[in-house]
Parts: structure tokens; sequence; C-alpha cells
């Protein structure tokens, strides 16, 4: 890949950045607050070592209380507490225990869960934006998650104490009582990581718990520890940490991608307190991307023309229409309808369709790729279009892996279903069959290299617009695996980068890089 002293430098200097970023919207903190985060420093000080998710499944068994941590601003994090109560709790019984909510709620939160009340009248009532304020978005999957499994739902929050070492003895008094109430279910609370630091919560309910098995902490994406995972070239490769006193770190994603998570809901929640119909402008969090990725790669470009959009820019479909000819308009509005990123380049518009990082990576990928390839135009012209297209989706989806590794490629389960919402006249099946139809091609064109010709071909546009995305991320994620390996070296990746992808001979390219990221590889 690149250096690893290099990788690391630079990694360190945009968490760095993105932090201070945050410090400066958030302002200093009390003295009070400096001095309680200080505990949560010296967690991380001693022994952490790489375990199996095996591991934790016993421990949580013999647990009475969980105490998971939650970046609130992060929708990772709250992702992360759905796979463990998913996958590694076999309890019949869970109280989940949610700082997100105030303890007088909870019977509301029952009303909503078992279809009482709507959401809308749930959201109203806890005063949601109100009292906690980051995305219900991030959080639903939780209460479905509760719904469907039955759990009961209980609030952890007690906005009348301000100081949190007192917001610690509520808390933990709350949750040694429901654990006294129903001794046969497991607590599981999600809550901010400072709380977990052990002279805080853990010590308190330790002390209740008498037995140290009973009690598991589970933090999520700690810096020192992913950063000395780093310096070994580990740490895509580890995906659970354990240290003494049962503590264990889930490593998620990179820790700077949850601190641009942060800085990114600060921005939005500044802009709609100033002026509720502002356009938020994402387009710094897009360049230091770029810039990133400039770094990385060693390159310059014109970025100071990149403008970004987003759902909320009441100009940005009037404007982007302007932009295109007349028959890529209809693409342009599929896009914008269904939630999907694109890059213009022949304004150096982006089109933010969600901001999360994922997204905007993959946008400054696509950014980088055209300037290095020299690329003028927005390849919707299908199916002409069709293998150019895939190869910037793959670029894009490249770029994101490269600013956060942990970065999973979607199932085709995951995408069957995504299709057939946004698709429910043929369920997204067109697009599916012309994707598995290319990869079938792909496959042929290995193992005997005979180009066969497609079997399947659509009438809808649309169909070819999902099917690149489709093709795209899982080329993407092929040519990742071996630039991390190193069977692709720095130079050779930025030669496939530079080749034109308007080009007539832009097939034949293709093709034989196709055989090269699988020819040791079977379907």
């Amino acid at each position: 890949m690149i250096n690893p002293r290099h990788w690391l430098r630079t990694r360190r200097k945009l968490l760095e950045q993105v932090k201070a970023q945050v410090q400066l919207r958030l302002g200093p903190l009390p003295p009070a607050l400096r001095q309680y985060a200080k505990s949560i420093d010296r967690e991380f000080r001693g022994a952490w070592r790489p375990v199996s998710e095996k591991d934790l499944q016993p421990a949580i068994k013999k647990a009475q209380i969980v105490l998971g941590a939650d970046f609130h601003a992060y929708a990772q994090s709250q992702r992360a507490h759905i796979r463990v109560l998913r996958d590694h709790v076999s309890q019949a019984r869970v109280v989940l225990a949610l700082e997100c909510l105030g303890h007088e709620h909870d019977q509301v939160t029952e009303d909503f869960l078992r279809g009482r009340i709507s959401e809308s009248r749930f959201l109203e009532k806890v005063e949601w934006d109100k009292n906690w304020g980051f995305p219900w978005e991030h959080y639903r999957p939780l209460f479905e998650l509760a719904r469907d499994r039955r759990f009961k739902v209980c609030g952890l929050n007690n906005t009348r104490l301000r100081d949190l070492n007192r917001r610690d003895q509520w808390a933990a008094k709350t949750l040694l009582r429901l654990h006294k109430q129903d001794p046969e279910s497991l607590i599981y609370a999600v809550i901010g990581e400072w709380h977990l630091a052990r002279a805080h919560l853990p010590r308190l309910c330790q002390a209740g718990l008498g037995d140290p098995g009973r009690l598991v902490v589970l933090f999520q994406d700690v810096e020192p520890l992913y950063f000395r995972l780093a310096q070994k070239s580990n740490e895509s490769a580890v995906e659970l940490l354990k240290a003494k006193d049962n503590r264990f770190c889930l490593m998620v994603s990179p820790p700077w991608m949850k601190w641009q998570s942060y800085l990114m809901y600060l921005e939005q929640a500044y802009d709609r307190d100033l002026q509720e119909d502002l356009a938020i402008d994402y387009s710094d969090h897009v360049v230091s991307l770029v810039e990133l990725l400039e770094n990385d790669l060693k390159v310059e470009t014109k970025k100071s023309r990149i403008q970004v959009y987003c759902p909320n820019s009441r100009t940005s479909l009037a404007r982007l229409k302007l932009s295109l000819p007349r028959r890529l308009v209809r693409a342009l509005v599929y896009h914008l309808e269904h939630d999907l990123s694109f890059f213009l380049p022949e304004k150096d518009w982006l089109y933010l369709s969600r901001a999360t990082i994922n997204h905007a990576s993959a946008l400054a990928g696509q950014f980088v790729h055209a300037h290095l390839c020299k690329r003028q135009r927005t390849l919707w012209d299908v199916p002409e279009d069709f293998l150019p297209l895939i190869w910037i989706e793959a670029v894009g989806f490249f770029f994101s892996k490269w600013i956060n590794p942990k970065r999973k490629a979607e199932t085709l389960e995951s995408i069957r279903l995504q299709l057939a919402a946004r698709r429910p006249k043929d369920k997204g099946r067109q697009a599916l069959l012309l994707a598995l139809d290319h990869r079938l091609s792909e496959v042929v064109w290995v193992q005997t290299g005979r180009l066969r010709r497609a079997g399947f071909k659509p009438r809808q546009m649309d169909a070819y617009l999902e099917a690149s995305r489709i093709i795209g991320s899982m080329l993407g994620e092929r040519l990742f695996q071996k630039v991390r390996s190193r069977t692709i070296s720095l130079p050779q990746l930025m030669s496939y980068l530079r080749i034109k992808v308007e080009d007539k001979k832009f097939a034949k390219f293709y093709w034989q890089l196709i055989r090269e990221l699988e020819h040791d590889q079977t379907l």
C-alpha cells in the first residue's frame, strides 16, 4: 500500500484535525469534565490482547450486567451493539438500559414497543430532539431489535443531575435495581464511553454485584488501542481486544470515522439552529478527505472548485438538472430520489445523499480519480458506459475502504432488499440479473480467456445504474485486498487510476484488470 510510517502519520494528523474542529465548535471543556475524562485515558495503558469473538460470548453469558460504550453521533456505534445483542447474547430475557432515554419515559417506551403509539408520537412524548438530540435514525434499529426480541427497555438518563459522578451513582443504582427485580435477565446498558472508566460506573456496579465475573465492560474503537495495532499492521485483522477485569474493546472502525461523524452532526445542528432552511455545506469535509488522498498518493488536484450538495439544498435539483444533457436528467432524478451519492465531473459538483464518511470518502475518491484519468463527462449513458461506470463505482468503494478499512461490502441479500424497496414493481430483479450475468462473464473470462456474449440485456436504464454499484463494490473490495496485501503496488495502482475511462480502449483494460485480480480465485 503506502509506507506504514507515512500512513500512520497522515491518519494521526487527520484524527487530530477533526478532533480540533470538534473542540472548536464545542468550546473548552469545563474543569470538572476535564478531570472526569482523565480516568478514561488510564484504561488503555495496560495490556490488551487480541481475542476471538468466541471469547466474548461466554463472558456475556456469565454476566449479569454489560456496560456498552456508545458514541452517540456515529451510527456504527449503535449497530455494533445490535450485532452483540443479536449474535452473542443467548439469554432469553434482556433488559436494555439506554442513556438516550430518561427514566421517566419507561411507560411511553413500553407503549411504543408494543405498538400502542406511533413512532412520531413516541418521539414527541419523550422530546427526543430536546432531551437527546442525536439522530433518531441511528437508534431506531436498537428499538426494532428490542421489539422483535421482546426486550424490556428502560431509560438510563437523569437530566436533572448535571454532575457526572452523581449521574454514575444514579445509573448504578438503576442498573442494580433492575438486576434485583429480575435476576434471570441480562441488563445491557448503552451509555457514553466516559462513564465506563473503572473509577466511575464499573466500580459502583461491581460493588453491588460482588463477583467480578458478573460485569462486562465493552468499549469501542479506542484510539490508543487502534494505533497500537496499526503500528504492527494488525488494525484491519483484529476485531476484538481484551484486558483484565472482563474489559473488551470492539474494533468496529478507525477512530477518525466516529469523530468525523460527530463533526458533521455538530455542523448540521449548528446550521439548523442558525437558519432552518439553510443548506448545510459539506464541502470542507470532502475537501479534507481529498487532501488525505492527495497526501497518500502524492498528487495534487483542483479541489478549490469542489461544491457539495445534499438533500436539503433547495436549489440542488434545479442547478444539477441544468448541468446535464436532457437524456441524462432521468438518471440524475433516479439518483436524487433513491438516496444515491454521485459526482459530476463537468462542474466538479458532488451530491452527498447521506452525511456519512463512507459516502463522503467514496466521492472524494471519485473526484481524485477523475483528476488522474482526466474524466470530463458523467458516465450515465448506458449501456455504452456500463463498463466505465462499474470501474468508477469500484474506485469509489476502494477509496471508501482506504479511509475506512473496516468497511464491509454489502451482502447480496441486503442489496436485494434495498433494490426491492427502491423498485417495488420488479423488486430489483432486473438489476440483480444483470449483475449476476456480468459476474458470470467475468468468471468465464478468467477461467477460459473467452468473452461470452451478455445473456441478459435489460431495457431500463435504472437496472444498469444499480448493477454497476453492485459489481463495482465487489470489484472495489477485491482491488483493495490486493493493494492491502501489496500484491498490487502503489505505482501499479496509480497506473490503473490514470487509464482514461472515456477511451475506446478502456474495455481492454477492464478485462485485463479482472484477470489480474482473479487469476488465483474462483467464484
